[in-house]
């Protein structure tokens, strides 16, 4: 998430970052040098990108040296101004000012909450006309023309709804979230709630609901089945892509990435952080855990539970889902028994 920078001026970011973080620093580790200097966006470790703050806890999936690694076409790109890290810290070379922090998610809440009136969002739409608005529904956002909102359904205001798309009875769309063209939400859908994340919070380690004010976006041409939910991202948006279709019941937690024309069966879901390729497939009542990697046209049978990466053109099925060459094999010899 990036900062606006009319709101730069004053006190170096850099400084104030070190400031906001003083309670949850690691004392162990003395503050780096230098820290007048500004940071425009707020940055997942995979997003990283020139001049941006990025926070890395024992979760994280990228280490802090592939962090700072630059790739071979563009050598500033991947470049953090700062790094914020529980974890050891090793760059190559050290000339990246890190503070050591004794837990990312409090870090980054405390980030979230202090800066959440300085996010540059994105420029406000325009609304078109023909839209058909039932009397019961409340709509503070943006409709571009041709949408329909069912009765007692919400849209708040932040919230974008594209040409043609179709609103069911109350769903509920909150700020931060853009919906493309032609999707059609079911009724009771809920899109851009706060996802399940919490955080503890020192002295007295309470348990704390984290922030999540980056929305979602969804793409053209969507479905989005009756009572399913679409949890809003914490520092990016929890995104869908062109043509991805969700049964009803279906959980698609914060953070996660989903590729084009992906199906996701009735009560099946995706945990936190997790990136899929286009075209996964999720069986009824899938499962697919947290902070994954799932390559292209990956196909998870029913009732299966994913806790590890598949690359592409994977068909997995039990639990924990495996090949299904491996899985068949397995059936047969407890039958064998």
């Amino acid at each position: 998430m990036r900062l606006r920078r009319t709101d730069l001026g004053g006190l170096p970011l850099g400084s104030e970052v070190a400031a906001l973080l003083g309670p949850w620093l690691d004392p162990a580790f003395p503050l780096p040098p230098h820290l007048d200097f500004p940071v425009p966006s707020l940055c997942a470790p995979e997003r990283a990108e020139s001049g941006s703050l990025v926070c890395v806890g024992s979760r994280t999936r990228l280490s802090v040296r592939e962090v700072w690694a630059k790739p071979p076409d563009d050598t500033e790109s991947f470049r953090p101004a700062l790094i914020a890290a529980e974890t050891e810290v090793h760059l190559p070379p050290l000339d990246v000012p890190v503070l050591r922090i004794r837990s990312a998610h409090t870090a980054l809440a405390a980030l979230l909450s202090a800066w959440a009136d300085r996010w540059e969002r994105e420029s406000p739409f325009a609304p078109g006309g023909g839209n058909r608005v039932a009397p019961t529904a409340c709509v503070e956002g943006v409709l571009e023309g041709g949408v329909e909102v069912g009765p007692g359904a919400y849209v708040a205001k932040g919230a974008f709804i594209g040409r043609g798309t179709r609103i069911g009875a109350n769903a509920v769309i909150e700020a931060h979230c853009h919906i493309g063209r032609d999707c059609e939400i079911q009724p009771g859908a809920v899109i851009g709630c706060a996802g399940f994340g919490f955080y503890l919070r020192p002295p007295r380690a309470e348990l704390l609901p984290m922030p999540h004010p980056a929305g979602v976006r969804i793409g053209d041409d969507c479905f989005i089945g009756a009572n399913s939910v679409v949890a809003a991202g914490v520092l990016h948006p929890t995104s869908l892509g062109r043509g991805c279709k969700l049964d009803s019941h279906v959980q698609v937690a914060h953070n996660v990435s989903l590729g084009e024309d992906c199906l996701l069966a009735s009560q099946s879901g995706v945990a936190g952080s997790t990136a899929a390729g286009a075209r996964l497939r999720l069986g009824g009542a899938a499962s697919v855990d947290g902070h994954l990697r799932l390559g292209n046209d990956v196909s998870v049978a029913a009732c299966s539970g994913v806790t590890k990466d598949f690359p592409d053109g994977s068909v997995v099925a039990g639990f924990p889902a495996r090949p299904i060459a491996a899985w068949r094999k397995s059936r047969i010899d407890e039958r064998r028994r």
